[in-house]
């Protein structure tokens, strides 16, 4: 079996990090509460900016991340699928 995480695993992964978090957490919380580097935790930020899941907020010296109404639908379309699949004994990742 492979140990290593799909990348729609980190984007839920960080998701529901800030989720559990009341929504909001700075980059450092985030690396380790999702398990990643700094340099990894960049790409995967960027990803979920793009697509508005995620926004920045902050005074520009603290900058807080905090889950969208988008990203909060995603996450429970997500677990939706995966109880859709775990009931036909299918693995999505």
């Amino acid at each position: 079996m492979n140990a290593r995480r799909t990348k729609t695993q980190i984007y839920v992964d960080i998701l529901r990090s800030l989720q559990r978090s009341n929504g909001r957490l700075r980059k450092t919380h985030i690396v380790y509460k999702a398990n990643l580097t700094h340099t990894r935790l960049e790409e995967y930020l960027e990803f979920l900016l793009a697509r508005k899941f995620i926004e920045e907020d902050g005074n520009g010296r603290q900058v807080f991340y905090k889950i969208t109404e988008k990203g909060m639908r995603f996450l429970e379309q997500v677990t939706r699928l995966r109880e859709i699949s775990d009931a036909f004994g299918v693995s999505l990742y």
